[in-house]
């Protein structure tokens, strides 16, 4: 039997290997991008998505205190980058905890309330409790417009550590049942060589099948940002979406290069 006849007869377990590294590959990036509290706070925390929520959390707070004149000229409600930063990081962290509930709202408040402490000290007034009597009466009404912006984010991560031990499980299935295909790969060519040549095979398939399903979830995405969120948001969540996208693209490339490099070099094996 020749070499090439041998090479076609792996065909079913070429593409049973591509799947199940796909389903590493894919699975693998979504858990250390989309769900890593870590990465979200780093993409989120840029410069760019910073000035956006600041003008936008700034826009919302505006209108909860107009009818409070007499806190409409303090600069405690208007937050900073900084301000911004810190209600991200614990909006993050509280997002990605057992409690998935959307917290945004008291996190803002939290930092105005510190924030108008540190003022009235700056006054010598001792209204702390009166502050915190004022906070917890807008608490609600602060959840309600963050809920009103970002109730569909919320439905899709609600779920979020459930999620993370279903595609953990998945997971380590693809990778059992990648390790068992590849030994077998390798008992029936009898070749080490043909067997590189054939995982070379195996990643350039495996890059067109993470490409494929990256289009295919890409602009229903796009679309769920466009129907659903409100505008004041939806640049936050395109810089946000866009800058995971980038994280699979570059995998996605560099799995295509290397594949395509042993490929390339174990090619004359094949026959």
């Amino acid at each position: 039997m020749s070499k090439s006849l041998s090479y076609n007869r792996h065909d079913i377990t070429l593409v049973l290997l591509s799947i199940c590294l796909m389903v590493i590959v894919f699975l693998g990036i979504t858990l250390s991008t989309v769900l890593n509290s870590e990465y979200v706070k780093k993409v989120v925390s840029s410069d760019t998505n910073v000035t956006l929520i600041k003008n936008y959390t700034n826009q919302r707070l505006g209108r909860l205190v107009n009818s409070y004149s007499a806190s409409s000229d303090l600069s405690a409600v208007n937050l900073t980058n900084k301000d911004v930063k810190k209600i991200i990081n614990v909006s993050v962290d509280e997002v990605y905890s057992d409690d998935s509930r959307l917290t945004v709202g008291s996190s803002i408040l939290a930092v105005i309330s510190s924030k108008l402490k540190k003022e009235a000290q700056q006054y010598g007034l001792d209204i702390n409790s009166e502050i915190d009597t004022v906070i917890k009466s807008n608490e609600g009404i602060m959840n309600q417009i963050v809920d009103n912006d970002l109730g569909p984010v919320e439905q899709v991560i609600e779920q979020i550590q459930t999620i993370k031990r279903l595609i953990k499980t998945i997971m380590v299935v693809a990778a059992v049942l990648f390790v068992l295909l590849a030994i077998r790969l390798r008992i029936k060519v009898g070749s080490t060589m043909m067997f590189m040549h054939h995982l070379g095979t195996v990643g350039i398939c495996t890059s067109i099948l993470l490409a494929l399903i990256l289009g295919a979830t890409y602009y229903p995405l796009q679309d769920l940002i466009v129907s659903n969120i409100d505008y004041n948001v939806r640049d936050v969540l395109y810089n946000v979406l866009n800058g995971i996208i980038l994280s699979y693209i570059s995998i996605i490339f560099m799995v295509f290069i290397v594949s395509l490099l042993d490929w390339g070099s174990t090619t004359k094996y094949k026959y």
